[in-house]
Order: C-alpha cells, then sequence, then structure tokens
C-alpha cells in the first residue's frame, strides 16, 4: 500500500508541475484506460449472465457477440427478456457512456486541480488589495501557466506594495518636513512679532534711541533672512520631489566633462584642491545628466563646507550601478550624522539653518528617483565619504 501511495503522489506530483495541455492530456490519457478497462469488464459481465440466463432455456437460439448483437431466446418470461435486453444495452452502449462519464470527471477534475486554485488565490489577493491591503501573497505554487499568471500578479502586488511604501515614507517625511518647519518658523515670527510690538510701544514716546532702533531693526532683518531661507528650502524639496526623469545617452567622456566644469567651478571660488578620478572604460551610459550633476553639486557643496584642505572625486561603475564617491579630510560624520544626515533640516551647527541636512536630503531623493540610494561613512584615515549610486543602462562602444 505505502508503494501505491507512493506512485500516486508521484503521478499528482508530476501533473500539478506540468503545462496545462500536457496535463489535460495526461488527465484524458488516465480517463481513456479507466473507460477501455470499464468496458471490456462490462462486456465479459455482460456475455457471463447472457449465458448463464441461456442455459436455463433448453431452445435458447444463441446470441450475437458481435458489436451491436441482440441476445434473444424462445419461451423466456418478461422479467428475463427484460434483462436481456438491459445487458443487451450495456453490451452495446455503455462505450459511449464511460466516455461522456469520463470527460465529465476529467472536466472536473481537470478544473479543480489545475485551474480553480489559482484563480481562486488570484482572486482572493485581488480583493484584499481592492480593500487596500497589500500585505497578502498571491501564492499558487505550480510551473504550469496558471503559477506563471499567480507569480506575475505577484509581482505586481508586490510593486504596487512598494510604490505604497514610497508614498507612504514620503508622506511621512512630508509631515516631518511640515513640523520642523512649522516649529522652526516659530522662533523668528516671534521675534519680529515682539520686537514690532516694542517699537510700537516706545517709538512714539521717544525712548527708544537710534541706536537701539537700528539694532532691533537688524535684528528683525536676520529673521526675515531666516524666513525666506526656510521658503527656498521648501520649494527647493518640492521642486526635487516632482523632479521627471529625462534620460539619454551618454559617453563616459561627456559624463566626466560634466562633472569637471562642476568641479572647476567651485574650485575657482574655493582655496581647497578638488581632484577628480573615473575608473570606467570608454562606453555609453544611459542616465538623467543634469539629475547626476545636481546629485554632484550639493555632496561637492557639502564637502567644501567640512574639508580642510582637498576633496577627491571618484566614479565607479559596476554592472548597472554608477557610483559617484566624494571624499573630504574633514572631521567626518558624527555618530548623529551618519544616523539622520540625510533628514531634511538636520543640522548639528547653532544657527545654521538646513544646509547640511537639506543638500544631503535633496541627493537622496535624486538618487531613489533614479532607481540608486545615497550611503554615508567614514574614511579609515580622516574624513567623511558620501556614496551616490544611480541605476544607469550600459552599452559597449567597442
Amino acid at each position: 500500500m505505502d508503494w501505491i501511495e507512493e506512485k500516486i503522489e508521484q503521478i499528482r506530483i508530476f501533473l500539478h508541475e506540468k503545462s496545462l495541455v500536457t496535463a489535460l492530456v495526461c488527465y484524458l490519457c488516465i480517463g481513456m484506460l479507466g473507460v477501455g478497462t470499464l468496458y471490456w469488464i462490462t462486456r465479459n459481465f455482460c456475455l457471463a449472465w447472457a449465458e448463464v440466463i441461456s442455459l436455463r432455456y433448453q431452445e435458447f437460439m444463441g446470441f450475437h457477440s458481435f458489436w451491436g448483437g441482440v441476445w434473444s431466446a424462445n419461451g423466456m418470461g418478461a422479467k428475463e427478456k427484460f434483462l436481456l435486453h438491459v445487458l443487451n444495452f450495456f453490451y452495446s452502449s455503455s462505450l459511449y457512456l464511460y466516455l461522456l462519464i469520463c470527460f465529465a470527471l476529467v472536466g472536473k477534475i481537470f478544473l479543480e486541480k489545475k485551474i480553480k486554485p489559482a484563480v481562486t488565490a488570484i482572486t482572493q489577493g485581488l480583493n484584499y488589495i481592492n480593500m487596500g491591503d497589500y500585505s497578502h501573497e498571491i501564492t499558487w505554487r505550480s510551473r504550469d501557466e496558471m503559477g506563471m499568471l499567480c507569480k506575475e500578479f505577484e509581482q505586481m502586488r508586490k510593486n504596487m506594495l512598494a510604490t505604497k511604501r514610497d508614498q507612504w515614507k514620503q508622506q511621512e517625511e512630508q509631515r516631518k518636513i511640515n513640523a520642523v518647519f512649522a516649529h522652526d518658523i516659530r522662533t523668528p515670527l516671534t521675534v519680529i512679532r515682539g520686537y514690532t510690538e516694542f517699537l510700537q510701544k516706545y517709538v512714539p514716546s521717544g525712548k527708544v534711541t537710534e541706536e537701539m532702533m537700528l539694532a532691533k531693526l537688524e535684528t528683525m532683518l536676520r529673521q526675515e533672512e531666516r524666513l525666506l531661507q526656510f521658503s527656498n528650502t521648501m520649494t527647493t524639496i518640492q521642486k526635487m520631489e516632482k523632479w521627471h526623469l529625462s534620460g539619454s545617452w551618454h559617453n563616459v567622456s561627456e559624463i566626466i566633462e560634466q562633472l569637471w566644469a562642476v568641479t572647476e567651478g567651485f574650485s575657482h571660488s574655493e582655496e581647497k584642491k578638488i581632484s577628480l578620478h573615473a575608473r570606467i572604460v570608454e562606453q555609453s551610459l544611459f542616465l538623467d545628466l543634469n539629475l547626476l550633476t545636481e546629485v554632484f553639486e550639493n555632496l561637492l557643496n557639502n564637502a567644501l563646507r567640512y574639508a580642510v584642505e582637498k576633496i577627491e572625486v571618484e566614479i565607479v561603475l559596476s554592472g548597472s550601478d554608477l557610483t559617484l564617491f566624494v571624499r573630504d579630510d574633514g572631521p567626518g560624520f558624527s555618530v548623529r550624522a551618519l544616523r539622520s544626515g540625510m533628514n531634511a533640516y538636520f543640522s548639528e551647527e547653532e544657527g545654521d539653518v538646513g544646509h547640511f541636512g537639506i543638500g544631503l536630503s535633496v541627493c537622496k531623493m535624486l538618487c531613489e528617483n533614479h532607481g540608486g540610494r545615497l550611503t554615508l561613512s567614514n574614511s579609515v584615515q580622516q574624513g567623511a565619504i558620501s556614496a551616490a549610486t544611480l541605476s544607469v543602462g550600459v552599452e559597449s562602444l567597442y
């Protein structure tokens, strides 16, 4: 019995893994084998019973065993004649009856085993998706067409879940940015309001000297500039979030030339040395060059603020990942910066509003929009390292 059960399980697994057409043919072959066996048993059964009935009558006229033959005998009673008619019917028509039953059973089994489970899994998954729940997997383990269809739906679910998570993440980041913005603008607004009330109250009575008034106005001007900077930062973040990728093919030499132009622009305005190295053979890359330039400018600007004497830039292509390393010789990232440096408005410097945080936050958003990422680390020797990775298309020119 164990051997039989093992063989049946092997056949079940074999049919489960085969394509729909192959499985249907196998089901039909098994059904035809069953039909042939039942038909052979039925014919022999009918012949045996006809012979038993004929032995009861000496004047039995015999019976024909050919296809569609009719058994008959003289002197038989109504009961025996009816039984012979029934035997004759099954003898001549059982094949068609078994074929009909076989097709019905094969169709039902094929539907239950190969079609219905996959359709049920897809339907349940789509129902969860329609309700906004993307956590339920669409699973049907099979290598047939229905299994492939379930895999496609499962991949679609994963993509939708990833998109939803990105949306939730962006919304959460936007809420944090709004909360920080609302918190930080409260201070300058409070200062401006307090000084305004002070001047309104004491200027008419002549209690405020010209020197005191100029000092108050200077403080109010700094707070207004701070509010303007906050506004510009918010505009920049929203602009980067809505950045539309515009990829095209560029030679490596063209990319290097573009980045070198950026370094020369910073070198003229800074006293720190900037070196650029590229470990890429000449080929064509598909990417958004404007986005890469924007990321490079932000990373370079951030490195210049902390570098002591020099900045080293290195470009590396690994597979389809183009990575831009920017290393300075400054003090490096603090533990807080490594953890939260890419958050908008992050800054460890008192009175510095958002340059460090907004620059890396913008780079992070742009890299992710280009299918990449931004990572922060410290050099073993000295200084901070920012690595911006973009997913690019690669086409060799040679």
